[in-house]
């Protein structure tokens, strides 16, 4: 299941029933009725906001009717010595210990072995309080720093020993390719609106290995590639095989570069038809490899007899 965060109070057309950061609950069009809610941590600790306390947390979740509610927790810098790390891990247990409701606590992904005492904190408090699964935390700093084997290696451990996980932050189409986690892990991403704003379109892996193309001009803090015609066009073909209605190439093309709610909405129409082919494949190639007798059928089972 790929998660959508919402980033952005505008009405929205959402296209399933999407994430929604507590203060924005209140935008989502009335077919969208949110299963997930989701602090906003990322954006909010950027921004030197504290979590919301747990009793808190509990009321919001209860109001949107979320399946699962997780623990109010600060990531530990990607840096931290292993005391700090442990030290911070052991105040977000205790965090999601006093909440009056069954909170899912977070584990953050950490280089060292520190992490697998982490995991097995974060698994008595999920036994303790009842909750379906675990979260993954902590992962953006290292992805955006290109170590996709240390993330992956770290979730397919909670999956391992918790059986369902929800990996945060790493739900883009190329970091799905990458990362090619099996089901049982679940992801969110608020890169489709928050990388609109900044006048980007999101391309699908297989147009040109996909990625970041800068549509509008504006000035950002780097270089980034420009969309090309040549992608433009490819991109509405994708999309109009997927049953996207998109106008003729010019025309959508103008319209990439003057609206920041359609770039948006391209870029969530990517990010869920690719999620959702990508795990339809992969699905595949595991039953195949399942079927065939190979020295690969031992480590498949293991990982996907958990997250059936």
């Amino acid at each position: 299941m790929l998660l959508l965060t919402y980033v952005s109070n505008i009405q929205f057309p959402a296209p399933h029933a999407a994430m929604a950061s507590p203060q924005y609950v209140k935008h989502l069009p009335p077919h969208a009725a949110p299963k997930w809610l989701d602090s906003g941590g990322y954006i909010a600790l950027r921004r030197g906001s504290a979590p919301p306390p747990p009793r808190k947390l509990c009321g919001l979740c209860e109001e949107v009717g979320a399946e699962v509610c997780f623990a109010p927790d600060v990531p530990p810098p990607p840096d931290a010595d292993v005391i700090t790390y442990l030290g911070m891990e052991l105040r977000n247990a205790a965090a999601a210990l006093s909440a009056p409701c069954p909170l899912a606590p977070v584990v953050h992904i950490y280089p060292s072995p520190a992490y697998s005492t982490a995991l097995k904190l974060a698994l008595r408090v999920k036994e303790a309080l009842g909750a379906p699964l675990i979260g993954v935390g902590g992962a953006v700093p290292h992805l955006t720093a290109h170590r996709y084997a240390l993330v992956r290696a770290r979730v397919l451990e909670a999956l391992e020993a918790a059986g369902r996980v929800h990996l945060f932050g790493a739900g883009s189409p190329t970091t799905l390719t990458r990362l090619s986690l099996p089901p049982g892990v679940s992801t969110d991403w608020a890169g489709w609106s928050l990388k609109a704003s900044y006048g980007k379109v999101i391309l699908p892996p297989d147009i040109n290995g996909g990625g970041e193309r800068h549509v509008t001009g504006k000035s950002l803090h780097k270089k980034y590639p420009v969309l090309t015609s040549q992608e433009a066009e490819a991109l509405l073909r994708w999309l109009e095989a997927r049953e996207f209605v998109a106008p003729p190439l010019g025309e959508f093309i103008e319209m990439l570069k003057r609206s920041y709610v359609y770039r948006a909405q391209v870029n969530a129409i990517v990010a869920l038809k690719w999620h959702q082919e990508f795990h339809g494949n992969l699905l595949r190639l595991t039953y195949t490899q399942l079927s065939t007798p190979s020295r690969y059928v031992l480590p498949l089972e293991k990982t996907t007899s958990r997250s059936r």
